[in-house]
């Protein structure tokens, strides 16, 4: 995008969009496992790949949980094919091989002050984009480090050969070319032949002969094993045949390790062991789940053990997992038998990954990753279940005569998991409260198979202690006794309205102090520890200073101020003392270091206005006092006033604010950065940045936190922040920069924070009202995660979820979620529910009255209403329940209603028939029917067929929504209407139902037996409608498979909907919203999200010249007019929603969107010309810093790197150019950036580097985080 540097050459009805991406994809599409850190000798690091992003995780050993190594997403601007490891010669450290859609071989390295991948080779081997010809389909490392085969799906093969340098770097030759004419590749591997030449097996078909007859049956069709040896002498490849073809099934190739060679290929239901030095084979049945018929391996890993030993674990496509051990005779170099038997199951994966400190990685399709740790090994199984190797094909047994029943985990514990949100069918936003008065906006997601998931920005929080309280206190404070101590001693609660304090112990019991000496008859403003053994309480009168011996005697002194004159305010550190008087005077002590008595400063600062706040930064090893205090006053500013030597209580630097500053906090975030931290009495968080020499004050970030005050507190050992406003939320460091989260499930006045071994660590203690509670952050299981800024929280559906609704009723402030769900070849089934529905049909099928009355309402007779829990409850051990063997030709469905007012919970289930399968769902009221009721139309096709789409019978399925205050909703069947195709789409239309049948569109209304056709319209141009979008005033938009959108409106006098506006070009829309009247919001099947509008003229024309406009010609086989595309961008994902909303407090209205393998993102407008420019012109600058062109003499300081090496304007127009749209992603790696980089961006835009920041920051925080 071309931007002029004048802002008058941007359109004024033109649209600019900041993309930002939340939350990006987390299905992992490959991992690799590997030494890439050289952290410690024995440490290994789990990298995983998503389709744009690489993450990097490390086990604690200590805990058996996955910590992130660096950031929580390094996003590559590419898609990602294949990743795997390979080490140099010599070197102590693994290098990730990655390739790509950008047609280049990357060799990356693991930068340890970074904490980010970075390239040291970069490989041209073919064009951008991917496509069957592409060689980085497939990638295979020689176990050697020697060799790289890249391969592609037909014809193409590539093998690198690898040297090391003398200064010990990766050198690559040379590419040999090792095509052969109309062969598919299935699978390949590279064979371990220790130091013989590398070789690669591969699982090939060739296509000529069904190419030329045009069929192709699978099921028969022989496959063939050829091996390509790599002669390292002659420095060319040899393609070796196998004297035997493959059977149809073969799917996947193991190789075995280097005493033994050879490679296992796994087929249905057996194995086949291949030598490419010897002409026999030998194979090895499978065992098979009792109630399958075959079993189809799909995946495996290979760990080595002690000396020689080894297992391999097989996957099969239902979960189970099979071990394979080899006896291999050493003496005579031959293999004496091959055995299999079922070790365990887990979810089905893509890649499993074992670690040498005992764990095991699963990486789950579409389900949270599990980690799991090695019980035992599996010796311990009965002989009769081992299977072991035959030499002949005829004696493998059958496979149903052999089966075995799946059991609980017994080798395998599960002890982590990582949230995977793939697949996103749906989201929805809806506003909440979690334990406060301020509304929190929350994302429902049909995802992960059969879960309805709730994503919420915060903090998780777990709730230890609850307790009443003898007094109300306003605030609480905690102290240890001694500077060495671990855990602090005292839990010191204060009350301004009884002038009371009381100070309890912290412990295993907490009591009440009878010996601390404190002053308990009057308001404490501050306890800290000072010195080595002292406690200073600073209250309104005066300060108690209390100072322990070593014989355990305690003796205090006393400072009063002048008569007539209290203390307002304090702030205290280890070695400081600084008090706020009510005169306005500042006074200033420091701890003799000797005795620790407190010496006050003979002189005093006074200020010009009250003092509202008061801080000074807290003691550490490294900066023992504070060199300035900040200083808060009633005129709506803050003063710094220095406590150094040379210029002590002399005023530096103030600053105005918007309004009065009631809590101050100093927080040092690195050896030469420290954070001024504001909380003003209008809600408002400020955080300036302080100069440690000069005390200038720079740099200010604005956030809104609730409609009240904000009370600040230091928690963490003062590295972090706890901020009280309507509602809690805490500051930490994460990923280099500071952020500010709510926290969730909790509701607190004012907290402090305090460790002790009782409960584990660090806690927070706080008050709620008149109980004091004590509570820990994060998650009870995984504990506090910085990377995650969501809280996820899951509802287990019975199916899997299609559609939901949400049906929000602010009259009887309920909120209910319908959720349509549908599964093909679903076994299990709830049968007692069908026949209870069909007997609730039978018994509805006499017209009755349709206005709802307390009788109905309370009535128990609906047999169709049951509840889910007691359906499939959550199996801890195994959380995928989809692990069942497909039954064909069959369909599970049901309607499940979620109260998610109160209980989150399944309050109904409507099962329908096992050959119903739900297309479509939409509540609306009819406007024959009485005020008050609603009603669900459910859109559903009987004995669905795929490949070719195909169905039986179509119908309308009417249930009306019951509803009572206080009671969740239920639903009544009423009636259903056959139509005469399938209708994928439903619209609530001028109190109509609207229906997209094909390229039909009709209108309902309700009738006493079934639904009534109102009118019907046959559209020129569509075949098949699947969305339809009301804009109002008669206009609709609908989507079609393959036209895009399509703009109608409905003419009441002749009855039907008319076209007059469709797309400038053909797309395969997913999902669509409304902007405004003109203008909506799609993304398709490619990954791209579009922006159109309708032009100006003709939607004037639209409205007030109709007769006209419908009675115009089509175009070029489409409508009479055309869109205008307004903004256009390719996100790397398949939207399936979009959302309008704001996920942050008083934050903008932008657009949210959802992408079926778990992304979340946000479209922000950009407001102003001078502001699309800014972002435009940096977003360019970034992009040539990160230049695609990799330079093998780089500097190694310098941070721009791009992994791949994809053009990021190709990479973000991969179907058509980006237009109008600033990649947030893009734009935010400028804090990835060194000093001189960041000022050197920064002067090519005439700004300074904090101006930079501050612009990226403020975007963020406007309807995000």
């Amino acid at each position: 995008m071309a931007i002029s540097s004048s802002t008058t050459m941007i359109p004024d009805d033109s649209l600019y969009l900041y993309n930002l991406t939340l939350r990006h994809a987390t299905p992992g599409l490959h991992t690799c496992l590997g030494q890439f850190t050289g952290a410690t000798k024995k440490a290994q690091e789990l990298v995983i790949a998503h389709n744009t992003t690489l993450q990097i995780y490390s086990p604690d050993l200590n805990t058996g949980k996955l910590a992130t190594v660096g950031k929580a997403h390094e996003c590559v601007f590419a898609t990602i094919a294949r990743i795997d490891k390979i080490r140099a010669v010599g070197q102590s450290r693994d290098l990730l091989v990655i390739t790509g859609d950008s047609g280049k071989l990357s060799i990356l390295e693991f930068n340890r002050q970074t904490l980010q991948f970075q390239p040291v080779l970069q490989q041209t081997y073919g064009k951008s984009g991917q496509n069957r010809l592409s060689q980085g389909s497939y990638l295979a490392i020689d176990p050697q480090g020697r060799a790289i085969c890249l391969s592609a799906l037909e014809k193409n093969k590539l093998i690198y050969k690898i040297q090391a340098s003398p200064r010990g770097l990766l050198e690559v030759s040379a590419p040999l070319e090792a095509s052969s004419k109309n062969v598919l590749t299935l699978s390949i591997t590279a064979l371990d032949t220790e130091f013989d030449n590398p070789v690669f097996a591969a699982i090939e078909c060739d296509h000529s002969e069904y190419s030329a007859k045009k069929a192709y049956d699978p099921q028969s069709s022989p496959l063939h094993l050829n091996y390509y040896e790599l002669d390292q002498g002659l420095n060319h490849v040899v393609k070796k045949k196998a004297s035997m073809s493959l059977p149809a099934s073969a799917t996947h190739l193991v190789p075995l390790p280097g005493h033994i060679r050879g490679v296992l290929v796994c087929c249905d239901s057996y194995l086949i062991y291949a030598n490419p030095t010897k002409a026999t084979r030998a194979y090895i049945p499978l065992p098979t789940r009792q109630g399958a018929t075959s079993t189809v391996i799909t995946l495996h890993v290979t760990h080595r053990l002690k000396k020689n030993d080894f297992f391999v674990l097989l996957q099969s496509t239902l979960g189970d997992l099979f071990k394979v051990t080899v006896d291999y005779d050493d003496d005579r170099e031959v293999i004496d038998d091959i055995k299999v038997s079922y070790f365990d199951t887990i979810p089905a994966c893509t890649s499993l990954n074992v670690f040498k400190s005992g764990f095991l990685f699963a990486n789950v399709i579409n389900n949270d990753k599990q980690f799991y740790q090695f019980e035992k090994l599996g010796d311990d199984v009965d002989e009769s279940s081992i299977f072991h190797q035959v030499h002949a094909m005829d004696e493998i047994p059958d496979p149903t005569s052999h089966q075995f029943q799946r059991k609980p985990l017994e080798n395998l514990a599960l002890i982590d998991s990582l949230d995977n949100l793939c697949p996103i069918i749906q989201a929805e936003m809806i506003q909440t409260t979690h334990s406060s008065t301020t509304p929190i906006n929350q994302l429902v997601t049909l995802s992960s198979s059969c879960y309805l998931k709730t994503l919420t920005h915060g903090i998780p929080t777990n709730l230890l202690v609850s307790s009443p309280l003898p007094m109300t206190p306003n605030q609480i404070y905690t102290t240890k006794l001694t500077r060495d101590a671990a855990n602090d001693a005292y839990l010191v609660l204060s009350s301004l309205q009884d002038s009371k304090t009381l100070v309890l112990s912290i412990g295993e019991v907490v009591e009440e102090v009878e010996d601390s000496l404190f002053v308990i008859d009057q308001a404490t403003l501050a306890v800290q520890q000072v010195g080595n053994s002292s406690v200073v309480q600073v209250y309104s009168n005066g300060i108690k200073h209390i100072r322990q011996g070593t014989d355990g005697s305690k003796t205090t002194s006393d400072w009063f101020p002048p008569a007539g004159i209290q203390i307002s305010h304090t702030s205290t550190n280890n070695e400081q003392v600084v008090i706020g008087l009510s005169n306005g005077e500042i006074c200033y002590f420091e701890v003799d270091p000797h005795d620790d008595q407190l010496v006050e400063y003979q002189e005093r600062l006074e200020v010009t206005s009250p003092i509202t706040s008061l801080a000074i930064a807290s003691s550490s090893n490294e900066f023992r006092k504070s060199s300035f205090a900040v200083v808060g006053c009633l005129d709506e500013t803050i003063q710094v006033v220095s406590l150094q030597v040379h210029n002590c209580l002399e005023i530096v630097s103030l600053q105005a604010l918007s309004s009065r500053s009631v809590s101050l906090v100093m927080l040092r975030s690195g050896p030469h950065s420290t954070y001024v931290h504001i909380g003003m009495e209008n809600g408002v968080y400020v955080r300036t940045t302080i100069d440690p020499i000069t005390g200038t004050l720079s740099d200010t970030r604005i956030k809104y936190l609730g409609t009240k005050p904000v009370q600040l507190s230091t928690i963490n050992n003062a590295s972090s922040l706890l901020a009280v406003s309507s509602s809690p939320w805490v500051g930490y460091q994460a990923s280099g920069d500071f952020k500010l989260s709510p926290l969730l499930n909790i509701g607190i006045s004012t907290g402090s924070s305090f460790i002790s071994e009782d409960i584990g660590g660090e806690g927070i203690v706080g008050l709620s009202g008149n109980e004091l509670v004590i509570f820990s952050i994060g998650d009870e299981e995984s504990g506090f995660d910085p990377s995650q800024d969501f809280n996820v929280e899951k509802l287990r559906l019975r199916y899997f979820p299609r559609r939901m609704i949400v049906d929000r009723d602010e009259k009887i402030k309920n909120v209910s979620i319908y959720v349509a769900q549908s599964e093909y070849g679903r076994k299990e089934r709830f049968g007692e529910a069908e026949s209870e529905q069909q007997e609730e049909q039978e018994n509805s099928e006499q017209p009755e009255d349709l206005e709802v009355t307390e009788a109905t309402e309370s009535s128990k007779s609906s047999k169709s209403l049951k509840s889910e829990e007691t359906d499939n409850p959550d199996d801890p051990e195994n959380p995928d329940e989809q692990q069942h063997s497909p039954q064909t030709g069959s369909w599970a469905s049901c309607i499940q209603v979620v109260d998610y007012t109160s209980s989150h919970h399944i309050v109904q289930t409507v099962e329908l028939a096992s050959t119903d399968s739900i297309l479509s769902m939409e509540k609306l009221h009819f406007t024959g029917s009485p005020k008050g009721n609603e009603f669900l139309v459910v859109g559903i096709t009987t004995n669905q067929r795929f490949l070719p789409n195909s169905h039986d019978n179509s119908y309308l399925y009417v249930y009306r929504i019951l509803k009572k205050k206080g009671l969740p909703n239920k639903l009544r069947f009423l009636h259903k209407t056959e139509v005469e195709d399938a209708p994928n789409a439903l619209l609530a239309f001028n109190g109509k139902l609207l229906v997209g049948l094909g390229s039909h569109l009709r209108l309902y209304d309700l009738g006493q037996k079934q639904l009534l056709r109102k009118s019907s319209t046959k559209l020129e141009y569509i075949t098949s409608i699947q969305k339809l979008m009301s804009q109002g005033n008669n206009r609709i938009v609908l989507t079609d498979a393959r036209l895009s959108t399509t703009f109608a409106k409905y003419d009441a006098s002749e009855n039907r909907f008319v076209v007059f506006v469709d797309d400038v070009m053909k797309r395969q829309a997913t999902a669509i919203q409304t902007l405004d009247y003109d203008t909506i919001v799609g993304g398709d099947k490619y990954c791209n999200i579009w922006v159109s509008r309708v032009p100006r003229d003709v939607s004037a024309r639209s409205d007030n010249d109709w007769t006209l406009v419908k009675g115009q010609d089509g175009f070029l086989s489409g409508a009479p007019a055309r869109l205008t595309n307004q903004c256009e961008f390719h996100v790397g994902d398949i939207a399936t929603s979009f959302i309008k909303g704001s996920l942050v407090v008083g934050g903008h209205e932008s657009v949210f969107y959802t992408g079926l393998q778990g992304t979340i993102g946000v479209l922000m407008p950009l407001a102003t010309k001078p502001e699309v420019e800014l972002m435009a012109k940096l977003e360019d600058q970034l992009r040539k810093h990160f230049d695609y062109n990799f330079n093998p003499d780089m500097e190694p300081d310098h941070a721009g790197y791009n992994l791949l090496g994809k053009d990021h304007l190709k990479f973000r127009g991969y179907y058509n150019p980006v237009k109008n749209v600033i990649d947030g992603d893009m734009v935010e790696k400028y804090y990835e950036l060194n000093g001189a980089a960041r000022v050197k961006i920064a002067a090519a835009l005439d700004r300074t580097p904090k101006e930079i920041e501050r612009k990226i920051f403020d975007l963020r925080n406007r309807s995000a985080f």
